[in-house]
């Protein structure tokens, strides 16, 4: 971080990181007036802080790591005076507004050209991308700015099931994937496998191939493509926890680290239980289908000899 944070009894310290939240919240509420949800600030921030480092040669001193649904900040270590954050009208969650309290002024103990590079850069982003949906950003910055290509491809898998529920939920009577959606799912599947770097994920190696080979089961047994879906999340969340928070993070104080650290093996034990159970049920159905198939068949060459002997 370049510049001093001011001294405000009121509203306490803001500095580079704050700028460029209350910047982006600007910017969007002037753009078109519409509410504008965390998870869009969220990534908006993300985009105009790299825009900075990579086009302005600036480090605000932004904090952010990689989560569930990608890059995000770390609010816990920024000055939230600078937004207002009422539950939204037309979403789930809290919208985010600049603060009234707070204005240009507030932030006049950083240089001029510091605040003209990020008041430049949050402009550029929120310009491009500022009418895009949440999911839309997610997919954007995963597409884009991704760490490896494993994470590329279970985004992959996560937004095909997704589409897929949406869809059933809309269309069909039917609870289970279709033929060629379960060829689908399992290409995605084999390109996961093909993109999983043992030693960037050895914490998880186990788990992982226990994920996989419940997930090829689960798909084999036609279960919803919903229910695939949230069993993927709990996947993709348990690998953020795990792994990927730690890998890819900057300006996260070193006690958030340990908290991150201590509470890691519970994380990996209850990602673990939750695969573990996952493939009982999915292997005790398969067995009851097994069975049932198998009745069925001893059924129908009964008839079948009983008509051959009339």
């Amino acid at each position: 971080m370049s510049e001093s944070p001011p001294a405000d009894d009121d509203l306490g310290d803001f500095g580079p990181p704050e700028y460029l939240l209350y910047r982006v919240a600007a910017e969007r509420h002037e753009q078109d007036s519409r509410e504008t949800g965390r998870t869009r600030i969220h990534k908006l921030c993300c985009l105009a802080d790299r825009l900075l480092a990579q086009e302005y040669d600036r480090e605000v001193g932004l904090p952010k790591y990689w989560y569930k649904y990608g890059r995000t900040i770390s609010e816990a270590h920024l000055n939230s005076a600078v937004t207002y954050r009422p539950n939204a009208n037309h979403f789930g969650g809290q919208a985010y507004y600049p603060a009234d309290q707070v204005s240009e002024s507030d932030f006049d103990h950083l240089s001029e050209d510091l605040k003209d590079d990020i008041y430049n850069a949050v402009q550029y982003v929120v310009t491009k991308h500022g009418d895009k949906t949440a999911e839309e950003l997610e997919e954007y910055q995963y597409q884009n700015f991704a760490p490896d290509d494993f994470v590329i491809a279970y985004a992959d898998l996560r937004w095909y099931l997704n589409t897929i529920s949406q869809d059933e939920g809309q269309h069909r009577l039917s609870q289970f994937v279709a033929p060629d959606e379960k060829t689908h799912i399992e290409e995605l599947l084999d390109e996961m496998l093909a993109n999983f770097d043992e030693e960037r994920y050895s914490e998880i190696y186990d788990i992982y191939l226990d994920w996989d080979d419940t997930m090829r089961l689960l798909v084999d047994i036609g279960r919803s493509p919903r229910e695939l879906h949230d069993f993927t999340e709990i996947f993709i969340e348990g690998a953020a926890r795990i792994i990927l928070r730690f890998e890819e993070h900057s300006n996260i104080d070193p006690e958030t680290l340990e908290d991150w650290c201590e509470e890691k093996e519970k994380v990996r034990r209850d990602l673990q239980s939750r695969v573990t159970q996952k493939r009982k049920e999915a292997l005790s159905e398969r067995q009851s289908t097994s069975a049932l198939d198998s009745v069925a068949d001893s059924y129908n060459t009964a008839i079948s000899e009983e008509l051959d002997d009339l």
